[in-house]
Protein backbone atom coordinates (compact mmCIF):
# COMPACT_ATOMS: atom_id res chain seq x y z
CA UNK A 1 0.00 0.00 0.00
CA UNK A 2 2.74 2.32 1.02
CA UNK A 3 4.53 1.80 -2.33
CA UNK A 4 2.11 4.32 -4.23
CA UNK A 5 1.50 6.68 -1.57
CA UNK A 6 3.43 9.78 0.46
CA UNK A 7 2.94 8.08 3.23
CA UNK A 8 5.40 6.37 5.81
CA UNK A 9 4.79 3.62 7.55
CA UNK A 10 5.06 5.57 10.87
CA UNK A 11 2.39 7.75 9.55
CA UNK A 12 0.11 4.95 9.80
CA UNK A 13 0.79 3.96 12.66
CA UNK A 14 -0.18 7.66 14.07
CA UNK A 15 -3.24 6.86 11.99
CA UNK A 16 -3.96 3.78 13.50
CA UNK A 17 -3.35 5.09 17.16
CA UNK A 18 -5.56 8.16 16.36
CA UNK A 19 -8.49 6.42 15.62
CA UNK A 20 -8.76 3.23 17.71
CA UNK A 21 -8.19 5.93 20.96
CA UNK A 22 -10.51 8.86 19.25
CA UNK A 23 -9.21 11.54 20.23
CA UNK A 24 -5.16 11.95 21.23
CA UNK A 25 -3.07 14.87 22.40
CA UNK A 26 0.34 15.36 20.81
CA UNK A 27 1.99 14.75 24.05
CA UNK A 28 0.10 11.21 23.90
CA UNK A 29 1.51 10.60 20.49
CA UNK A 30 4.68 11.29 21.78
CA UNK A 31 4.84 9.22 24.74
CA UNK A 32 3.31 6.24 22.95
CA UNK A 33 5.92 6.16 19.90
CA UNK A 34 8.94 7.68 22.28
CA UNK A 35 9.57 10.29 19.98
CA UNK A 36 12.48 11.79 20.88
CA UNK A 37 11.00 15.54 20.72
CA UNK A 38 8.02 17.37 20.22
CA UNK A 39 8.32 18.84 17.14
CA UNK A 40 8.59 15.67 15.25
CA UNK A 41 4.93 14.68 16.18
CA UNK A 42 4.22 18.26 14.95
CA UNK A 43 5.49 17.60 11.58
CA UNK A 44 3.80 14.50 11.30
CA UNK A 45 0.71 15.27 12.25
CA UNK A 46 0.46 18.71 10.02
CA UNK A 47 1.25 16.28 6.90
CA UNK A 48 -1.47 13.93 7.75
CA UNK A 49 -3.77 16.92 8.73
CA UNK A 50 -2.94 18.42 5.16
CA UNK A 51 -3.94 15.21 3.67
CA UNK A 52 -7.47 15.57 5.29
CA UNK A 53 -6.57 12.26 7.60
CA UNK A 54 -6.13 14.23 10.94
CA UNK A 55 -7.93 17.51 12.06
CA UNK A 56 -7.37 19.40 14.69
CA UNK A 57 -9.72 20.44 17.43
CA UNK A 58 -8.93 22.97 20.30
CA UNK A 59 -11.27 22.38 23.30
CA UNK A 60 -9.79 24.08 26.15
CA UNK A 61 -6.94 27.17 26.37
CA UNK A 62 -4.25 24.97 26.42
CA UNK A 63 -5.55 21.19 25.41
CA UNK A 64 -5.46 20.66 21.82
CA UNK A 65 -6.81 17.03 20.46
CA UNK A 66 -6.05 15.60 16.88
CA UNK A 67 -9.21 13.23 15.56
CA UNK A 68 -8.93 10.55 12.77
CA UNK A 69 -11.21 11.16 9.54
CA UNK A 70 -13.44 9.08 7.78
CA UNK A 71 -10.58 9.09 4.97
CA UNK A 72 -8.83 7.67 7.44
CA UNK A 73 -10.42 5.02 8.23
CA UNK A 74 -11.10 4.10 4.55
CA UNK A 75 -7.50 3.97 4.30
CA UNK A 76 -6.19 2.10 7.35
CA UNK A 77 -9.26 -0.55 7.13
CA UNK A 78 -9.35 0.08 11.27
CA UNK A 79 -12.79 -1.02 12.41
CA UNK A 80 -13.84 2.05 14.92
CA UNK A 81 -16.40 4.27 14.88
CA UNK A 82 -15.47 7.98 13.63
CA UNK A 83 -16.22 10.92 16.42
CA UNK A 84 -17.63 13.73 15.35
CA UNK A 85 -17.13 16.71 17.15
CA UNK A 86 -15.32 16.73 21.01
CA UNK A 87 -16.84 18.48 23.97
CA UNK A 88 -14.91 19.37 27.17
CA UNK A 89 -16.31 16.05 28.57
CA UNK A 90 -15.58 13.32 26.03
CA UNK A 91 -12.41 15.14 25.84
CA UNK A 92 -11.32 14.63 29.42
CA UNK A 93 -12.90 11.23 29.63
CA UNK A 94 -11.56 9.97 26.34
CA UNK A 95 -8.12 11.56 27.28
CA UNK A 96 -7.58 9.69 30.59
CA UNK A 97 -8.73 7.03 29.26
CA UNK A 98 -5.76 7.15 26.76
CA UNK A 99 -3.62 7.90 29.86
CA UNK A 100 -4.89 4.89 31.45
CA UNK A 101 -4.04 2.70 28.34
CA UNK A 102 -0.21 4.25 28.06
CA UNK A 103 0.39 3.52 32.17
CA UNK A 104 -0.27 0.01 31.57
CA UNK A 105 1.46 -0.86 28.07
CA UNK A 106 4.51 0.90 29.94
CA UNK A 107 3.81 -0.75 32.96
CA UNK A 108 3.89 -3.89 31.17
CA UNK A 109 6.83 -3.45 29.58
CA UNK A 110 8.85 -2.77 32.39
CA UNK A 111 7.60 -5.90 34.25
CA UNK A 112 7.63 -7.98 30.92
CA UNK A 113 4.32 -9.28 31.21
CA UNK A 114 1.73 -9.19 28.11
CA UNK A 115 -0.78 -6.47 27.72
CA UNK A 116 -3.29 -5.55 24.70
CA UNK A 117 -6.18 -3.28 24.80
CA UNK A 118 -9.60 -2.80 23.00
CA UNK A 119 -10.90 0.51 22.66
CA UNK A 120 -14.79 1.69 23.32
CA UNK A 121 -14.89 2.52 19.66
CA UNK A 122 -13.81 -0.96 18.63
CA UNK A 123 -16.27 -2.67 20.77
CA UNK A 124 -18.77 -0.25 19.73
CA UNK A 125 -18.41 -0.58 16.44
CA UNK A 126 -18.27 -4.69 16.79
CA UNK A 127 -21.36 -4.62 18.30
CA UNK A 128 -23.27 -2.21 16.64
CA UNK A 129 -22.04 -3.12 12.99
CA UNK A 130 -22.70 -0.79 10.02
CA UNK A 131 -25.59 1.36 9.11
CA UNK A 132 -26.28 5.09 8.97
CA UNK A 133 -25.22 7.61 11.95
CA UNK A 134 -29.03 7.98 13.49
CA UNK A 135 -29.58 3.99 14.02
CA UNK A 136 -26.67 3.61 15.19
CA UNK A 137 -26.53 6.23 17.53
CA UNK A 138 -30.14 4.98 18.65
CA UNK A 139 -28.42 0.90 18.95
CA UNK A 140 -25.84 2.67 21.17
CA UNK A 141 -27.79 5.05 23.36
CA UNK A 142 -29.92 1.57 23.93
CA UNK A 143 -27.12 -0.79 24.37
CA UNK A 144 -24.54 2.02 26.29
CA UNK A 145 -24.03 0.09 29.64
CA UNK A 146 -23.31 -2.97 27.90
CA UNK A 147 -19.74 -1.18 26.10
CA UNK A 148 -16.92 -0.99 28.30
CA UNK A 149 -14.97 2.13 28.38
CA UNK A 150 -12.22 -0.31 27.36
CA UNK A 151 -11.03 -3.69 27.31
CA UNK A 152 -7.60 -4.87 28.83
CA UNK A 153 -5.44 -8.22 28.17
CA UNK A 154 -3.48 -9.21 30.81
CA UNK A 155 -1.07 -12.36 30.13
CA UNK A 156 1.28 -13.13 32.96
CA UNK A 157 4.24 -15.03 32.75
CA UNK A 158 2.35 -18.65 32.54
CA UNK A 159 0.19 -17.62 29.57
CA UNK A 160 -3.01 -17.37 31.25
CA UNK A 161 -5.13 -14.12 29.97
CA UNK A 162 -7.58 -11.90 32.21
CA UNK A 163 -9.80 -9.99 30.38
CA UNK A 164 -11.11 -7.05 32.39
CA UNK A 165 -14.05 -4.71 31.95
CA UNK A 166 -12.65 -1.03 32.58
CA UNK A 167 -14.43 1.68 33.60
CA UNK A 168 -13.46 5.41 34.06
CA UNK A 169 -15.84 7.00 35.95
CA UNK A 170 -15.94 10.93 36.28
CA UNK A 171 -18.78 12.00 37.79
CA UNK A 172 -21.42 9.75 40.17
CA UNK A 173 -24.50 8.77 38.46
CA UNK A 174 -27.87 7.63 39.99
CA UNK A 175 -27.69 5.03 42.28
CA UNK A 176 -30.63 3.37 40.15
CA UNK A 177 -28.27 3.47 37.08
CA UNK A 178 -25.52 1.36 38.91
CA UNK A 179 -27.76 -1.66 40.61
CA UNK A 180 -28.80 -2.04 36.76
CA UNK A 181 -25.39 -2.08 35.49
CA UNK A 182 -24.44 -4.14 38.24
CA UNK A 183 -26.80 -6.90 37.11
CA UNK A 184 -24.99 -6.66 34.23
CA UNK A 185 -21.84 -7.51 35.77
CA UNK A 186 -23.08 -10.51 37.70
CA UNK A 187 -24.47 -12.16 34.66
CA UNK A 188 -20.95 -11.02 32.52
CA UNK A 189 -18.95 -12.64 35.23
CA UNK A 190 -20.84 -15.51 35.24
CA UNK A 191 -21.31 -17.04 32.07
CA UNK A 192 -18.45 -17.71 29.29
CA UNK A 193 -19.68 -15.46 26.92
CA UNK A 194 -22.74 -13.84 26.81
CA UNK A 195 -24.29 -13.55 23.07
CA UNK A 196 -24.14 -9.51 22.79
CA UNK A 197 -20.62 -9.37 23.71
CA UNK A 198 -17.29 -10.22 22.41
CA UNK A 199 -15.61 -11.48 25.05
CA UNK A 200 -15.48 -13.23 28.09
CA UNK A 201 -14.70 -11.00 31.17
CA UNK A 202 -13.10 -12.38 33.61
CA UNK A 203 -13.23 -9.14 36.04
CA UNK A 204 -14.55 -5.18 35.99
CA UNK A 205 -12.12 -2.24 37.57
CA UNK A 206 -13.50 0.78 37.94
CA UNK A 207 -11.12 4.16 37.86
CA UNK A 208 -12.06 7.18 39.62
CA UNK A 209 -11.22 9.96 42.06
CA UNK A 210 -13.96 10.73 43.57
CA UNK A 211 -14.95 9.27 47.36
CA UNK A 212 -18.51 9.33 46.93
CA UNK A 213 -18.08 6.93 43.48
CA UNK A 214 -15.79 4.63 45.40
CA UNK A 215 -18.61 4.13 47.93
CA UNK A 216 -21.71 3.93 45.74
CA UNK A 217 -19.46 1.15 43.56
CA UNK A 218 -18.38 -1.31 46.44
CA UNK A 219 -22.16 -0.89 48.03
CA UNK A 220 -23.94 -1.86 44.43
CA UNK A 221 -21.76 -4.52 44.32
CA UNK A 222 -21.84 -6.27 48.04
CA UNK A 223 -25.32 -8.02 46.90
CA UNK A 224 -23.59 -9.51 43.50
CA UNK A 225 -22.63 -13.31 43.85
CA UNK A 226 -19.07 -12.00 41.82
CA UNK A 227 -18.53 -9.05 43.99
CA UNK A 228 -15.05 -10.13 44.62
CA UNK A 229 -14.42 -9.80 40.33
CA UNK A 230 -15.47 -6.07 40.61
CA UNK A 231 -12.68 -3.41 42.42
CA UNK A 232 -12.53 0.28 42.14
CA UNK A 233 -9.27 1.77 42.25
CA UNK A 234 -8.10 5.83 41.84
CA UNK A 235 -6.64 7.40 38.61
CA UNK A 236 -3.29 6.57 39.17
CA UNK A 237 -1.07 9.22 40.43
CA UNK A 238 1.68 8.75 37.46
CA UNK A 239 -1.12 10.01 35.26
CA UNK A 240 -2.57 13.24 37.12
CA UNK A 241 0.98 14.55 38.15
CA UNK A 242 2.71 13.47 34.77
CA UNK A 243 5.33 11.52 36.02
CA UNK A 244 5.66 9.40 33.15
CA UNK A 245 9.52 8.52 33.37
CA UNK A 246 8.23 6.41 36.82
CA UNK A 247 6.70 3.88 34.62
CA UNK A 248 8.81 4.24 31.22
CA UNK A 249 11.56 1.56 29.83
CA UNK A 250 14.64 3.80 29.23
CA UNK A 251 16.49 3.85 26.07
CA UNK A 252 19.80 1.91 25.16
CA UNK A 253 21.12 5.11 26.17
CA UNK A 254 19.38 5.32 29.49
CA UNK A 255 17.57 8.39 28.82
CA UNK A 256 13.35 8.31 29.25
CA UNK A 257 11.72 8.50 25.99
CA UNK A 258 10.66 11.95 25.47
CA UNK A 259 12.99 13.04 27.76
CA UNK A 260 13.93 17.00 26.53
CA UNK A 261 10.34 17.43 25.00
CA UNK A 262 8.53 20.38 25.52
CA UNK A 263 5.07 20.94 24.81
Amino acid sequence: MLKYTSLKEKDLEYLTFILRNGMVTAKQILLKFREPNIHRVYRRLRKLEGKKFVRHEQIAHKVGVYLGTIDARNLTNVNVTVPTKATVYTMQHNLLLNDLVLFYEFQAEKQGVGFKYQTEREIRHFMLGEGDNQSKLTAYNANRDRIPDAAFFFKNAEGKMTTTWIELELNKKERKRYDEKFKLFDELLSSKRLDDQPYSYDQVIYFADDVKIHHVVNEAKQRLVNADKISIRKIPSVIINERWEEVMASGPDGEEPGENATD
